[in-house]
């Protein structure tokens, strides 16, 4: 093990362990530095690696806040299967399926207005630490696979295609919106009235280009947490 997975799987257990609260904040680099006696680069690393992780959030000049776990951290600019992203955030979490259906056309909303695409419609409701979270809507393009089984919608679609069909997934275009929930976000995920969703919606591409699926998600937003890295150009 590195010296900076240790300093890491220290701190994780001191958080599994609620020794940090979320809003406290985890002792410095410096301190860290002393306790370890380890390079500053090292401590850096390993408190990087939990944020990376979604259990804190670096703030320049202050240190690193613990993050409230029950907020579902969300990549949006990079493409995962849910079950990866809560395997890597160390989540309790599983999933419902609601509805396999054949033959649904795929909203306009969704393809912003491209060809109309015939699909299987898979719908299933997200928990995370005993919560309902999330509702996804994928569209899986019938003309590229022409049955899901139950299984696979219960446990990864994304690894039903890569590992099971052969199928090689190349990447997604999203866009997200903050909308008002509506009556099926409050029937399953039992929500109030007023309750905001964040909702994104993505196209899945192969690398032959074919359209595999389109995903509309739709976040609680109380519960909905985006970390993104940006570096300005010069």
């Amino acid at each position: 093990m590195e010296k900076y997975q240790k300093i890491y799987s220290d701190l994780l257990k001191a958080l599994q362990d609620n020794v940090y609260q979320p809003g406290d904040y985890l002792p410095s680099d410096g301190q860290l530095v002393i306790r370890y006696q380890v390079s500053r680069e090292t401590v850096r690393k390993a408190v990087k690696t939990l944020a990376n992780d979604g259990y804190v959030q670096r703030l320049p000049g202050r240190g690193s806040v613990v993050l409230d776990r029950k907020h579902f951290v969300f990549p949006v600019s990079t493409l995962e299967s849910y079950r990866e992203m809560v395997a890597q955030a160390h989540l309790d979490a599983s999933n419902d399926v609601i509805v396999i259906k054949q033959n649904v056309p795929v909203p306009e909303k969704i393809t912003g207005g491209d060809s109309p695409v015939l699909s299987t419609l898979v719908v299933r409701r997200r928990w995370v630490d005993g919560e309902e979270m999330v509702l996804d809507y994928d569209y899986i393009n019938q003309a590229v696979i022409d049955h899901v089984p139950h299984t696979a919608a219960k446990n990864s679609l994304f690894d039903y295609f890569e590992n099971q069909l052969g199928l090689q997934i190349d990447y997604a275009v999203k866009r997200m919106t903050v909308e008002k929930g509506n009556v099926e976000d409050r029937q399953l995920l039992h929500i109030d009235e007023g309750m905001s969703m964040v909702v994104i919606r993505s196209e899945t591409r192969l690398s032959d280009n074919r359209i595999l699926s389109y995903t509309e998600s739709r976040h609680r937003a109380d519960r909905f947490t985006s970390v993104e890295f940006a570096r300005r150009h010069k």
